[in-house]
């Protein structure tokens, strides 16, 4: 296996895209007229149903692979609801409402904002099939807005290639053992306006321009102000591929700081992969050398339930190989079996693990069967391998094992094949595991409840001629302007500060990091201690600094005053932070009052504790003068008072 924390990206040929799917703000559903409100209270249900899925033809008549892998799974779909977020349209009982408009101009916007060549001037609402329960219907409602657009990213653009608008999926709260076969989902979420952005993933090279990829369509989200905030608001599903390798889907990928390890881990299980098949091509293995032939073994096992071997000849060694972290290539093979026929891992046995090094002995999957020499050295009395050969072991109801018996065979003849084209989810250790096959355009077809809607140019131009800039254009501008880095202004871009930045700036003339740190440093400050500022707040004590009521120095004392008496009057606030003239005469009377405090000869003997002790005066001058002084002049006033009495 690769050094995963040593890889040359661009001489193993990765490539990666971006699906990246967000809420929109919305006051309805999108195809009905719903509240998109999630419920925080998973108790706070009013009904409950079930479904189970099959898949349909698509347009040309035929079956999506994808569709019949989830098929094969056979779930037990319970769904909860709650009447004020959920409707007869998200139960599959009515059809749906016209789609809301306001949603489709959103995805016209953010299309501008992408530059995008090619506007929908006929919106045609697709079906886009899902059988896994996510949704009722078993088909998405999408649409495409717009195509042909792009985002700079490290002096170069990266193309995307479609925005639509399309809606979310109900939340799964809870999956039950993969062998119960029953999974559950709330529907406040089912039916939320989303937009789906995909980039081509032939124009990133390197996890790095990957990372920026997803952060400029964020920013645009941000900037635009289209995009719903919260947790579970975005989601992004990342292709992978490497040459040799094959285009691999990696969902829910929420975290942007996983990228790295995410890109890493699959480009080494695709590189294990394709020496994997090199290697059996080497032995002359041919898909036609694994039968499906299951030899029961039953009785070498103290177990109510059937166990079924079948040999693999030539794999010896080969089931053991890592390749990724801590994985070997059997639990990439029984994954497939696992999900689909809910066939746990520690049902599920290779050869190769016998060996003292095998990766299993460290895994989080114990081996159930407990195979130890004797019953290895049986099972090989009653299989016969040779020399060369492997075989698996599988326990389980008879015809779930015999299921998952069928889905190893047919996992270990694609191996042939190198990389298989497969959707896989996230794990948090940073492999990823077996979803299902990946989809293929018989999965998309015509929606027959909605019409096509016709979007003229004139209207598009309409709706698109006023966004605003884009978020690289505001960063060359408040880079060149101030200095800022991009970080600083990610975070005008996030808190959505933009606008009273350039207020603050232009309009208040403020200094800029001033601006900033009210805007972004103070609020975030507070916030870890819990408290939480408003707009109205932050406004007034920019407008206070900006007509001198306070000094820069005063802000953080104005502030507590602010919150400890939320109704003070603008001359109230005046009359206590406003900086009156002070006299030299009475601003060394107080100093002089409060250096008389100490002992000068003391502070001259114990220099280490001169700084302190004029710290100290220093606050206490601060203090009784309101804070309407600036503390580094006051400091150095402080000193000489000091020392001229020492002279003295």
């Amino acid at each position: 296996m690769l050094d995963p924390n040593n890889l040359d990206f661009k001489q193993l040929g990765f490539h990666a895209g971006l699906e990246v799917h967000h809420q929109l703000k919305s006051k309805r559903k999108l195809f009905c007229n719903c509240p998109p409100i999630l419920e925080e209270d998973p108790e706070n249900m009013d009904y409950s149903f079930y479904r189970y899925f099959r898949p349909v033809l698509g347009e040309m008549g035929d079956f999506d692979p994808g569709m019949l892998v989830e098929f094969e799974k056979g779930y037990k779909v319970i769904y909860y609801a709650n009447e004020k977020n959920t409707c007869t349209y998200d139960m599959d009982e009515t059809p749906p409402f016209f789609p809301d408009m306001e949603m489709m101009e959103k995805g016209f916007e953010l299309a501008a904002y992408f530059d995008c060549s090619a506007f929908a001037e006929e919106v045609v609402v697709n079906r886009k099939q899902y059988l896994d329960g996510s949704i009722t219907t078993g088909f998405q409602r999408t649409f495409i807005c717009a195509r042909d657009g792009w985002v700079p990213v490290y002096g170069k653009k990266v193309r995307i290639t479609n925005v639509h608008i399309e809606e979310d999926a109900a939340r799964r709260v809870n999956w039950e053992d993969t062998s119960n076969r029953t999974v559950y989902y709330n529907l406040d979420r089912l039916g939320v306006p989303l937009t789906e952005i995909i980039t081509e993933y032939t124009d990133v090279d390197t996890p790095e321009e990957l990372l920026e990829t997803a952060k400029q369509i964020g920013r645009v989200l941000r900037i635009s102000k289209i995009g719903r905030r919260g947790i579970g608001a975005a989601r992004q599903d990342v292709n992978i591929s490497i040459t040799g390798g094959d285009r691999v889907e990696i969902k829910g990928v929420q975290d942007l700081d996983k990228f790295d390890i995410l890109c890493r881990y699959e480009v080494v299980r695709q590189h294990a992969l394709i020496e994997i098949k090199d290697e059996m091509l080497k032995r002359g293995l041919k898909k036609d050398d694994f039968e499906h032939t299951y030899v029961d073994v039953s009785h070498l096992f103290e177990s109510e339930e059937k166990v079924f071997a079948t040999i693999f000849p030539k794999m010896k060694g080969l089931f053991g190989l890592e390749v990724q972290p801590n994985k070997d290539f059997g639990l990439e093979i029984f994954e497939k079996s696992m999900l689909i026929t809910g066939i746990a891992r520690k049902n599920q046995f290779h050869s190769d693990e016998s060996e003292p090094t095998a990766l299993r002995h460290n895994s989080d999957h114990p081996s159930k069967l407990a195979i130890n020499q004797e019953t290895y050295s049986k099972i090989c009395s009653v299989l016969n391998p040779k020399e060369n050969d492997a075989f698996i072991v599988v326990l389980g109801p008879e015809k779930k094992a015999l299921h998952a018996m069928k889905k190893v065979v047919e996992r270990i003849k694609m191996a042939l094949d190198g990389v298989p084209q497969e959707t896989r989810r996230f794990l948090t250790n940073g492999n990823s595991e077996f979803l299902r096959v990946i989809h293929g355009k018989d999965r998309i077809y015509p929606d027959t409840d909605t019409p096509p809607i016709v979007i003229s140019l004139d209207r598009i131009k309409e709706i698109t001629k006023n966004i605003g800039k884009k978020p690289w254009d505001v960063f060359d501008e408040i880079h060149t302007k101030y200095g800022f880095d991009q970080h600083q202004v990610d975070f005008l871009i996030r808190d959505e500060k933009l606008e009273k930045f350039v207020e603050y700036t232009e309009q208040l003339l403020l200094d800029a990091n001033l601006s900033y740190k009210l805007l972004i440093s103070l609020p975030r400050e507070k916030k870890r201690k819990n408290i939480y500022l408003t707009d109205e707040v932050i406004d007034k004590l920019a407008e206070s600094v900006s007509k001198k009521i306070i000094s820069k120095g005063q802000i953080k004392f104005a502030l507590d005053y602010i919150l400890e008496n939320p109704n003070v009057s603008e001359e109230q606030f005046k009359e206590k932070f406003s900086s009156h003239e002070i006299t030299d005469e009475k601003l060394l009377s107080i100093i002089q009052s409060n250096v008389e405090k100490y002992d000068i000869s003391k502070i001259q003997e114990y220099k280490e504790y001169q700084e302190s002790i004029i710290s100290k005066i220093t606050g206490d001058v601060l203090k009784e003068l309101n804070y309407r002084f600036d503390g580094k002049i006051l400091v150095e006033k402080i000193r000489n008072t000091i020392f001229s009495k020492e002279d003295d």
